[in-house]
């Protein structure tokens, strides 16, 4: 169903959690997969505003974040290797736009069938604040998109004891079988 599939990634827990998810899609797919990682360069604007810092400190800091996508990319590729999944990998800059706006314009440019990010899962204030690349790419995305909460957030309630589970809990009686004569 699936033939290119985009991954975006970003190192952090839940972008690991959506590499693993994608790794195994493309396994199970045969599919190709594409890892993106997108320099944010709203993070110098964001730091920088209203100071000056000279240029050799911001190119600094530009070559910090393009070393920091090409390791994350790197430990992609590993897992992806370890799983015997081959991965192309994307490192390209956001130039002004927002991240969620420049992964869906390398999901178009690489005509993939489905975009893969790992979810932060950020609620409230935070949500507000911080924004959501995810919600973004699912609003503005033309290919279906795949969220993944990373295990940390997920919350579980505890689950109640019915009798369906009960039954599941409890090892199935023994099987005999009667020979008819």
């Amino acid at each position: 169903m699936f033939k290119r599939i985009l991954v975006a990634l970003d190192g952090s827990p839940a972008s690991n959690a959506g590499l693993r998810v994608a790794i195994q899609l493309a396994s199970d797919q045969r599919a190709a997969l594409l890892g993106l990682h997108v320099i944010d360069d709203a993070a110098i604007a964001l730091n920088f505003e209203g100071s000056y810092f000279p240029s050799s400190y911001v190119d600094t800091f530009y070559t910090s974040l393009r070393e920091t996508g090409r390791k994350t990319l790197a430990k992609a590729e590993a897992l992806a290797r370890s799983a015997d999944v081959e991965i192309k990998p994307l490192l390209v800059e956001a130039r002004g736009a927002a991240v969620a706006h420049a992964i869906v314009q390398q999901a178009r440019k690489a005509k993939a069938d489905v975009i893969v990010i790992g979810t932060h899962g950020r609620r409230g204030l935070q949500r507000m604040l911080m924004g959501s690349d995810a919600e973004a790419v699912v609003r503005e995305a033309g290919v279906p998109v795949m969220l993944v909460r990373g295990a940390e957030h997920v919350k579980r309630a505890p689950r109640k004891a019915t009798k369906t589970t009960a039954a599941r809990a409890s090892p199935a009686p023994a099987q005999t079988s009667r020979a008819t004569a």
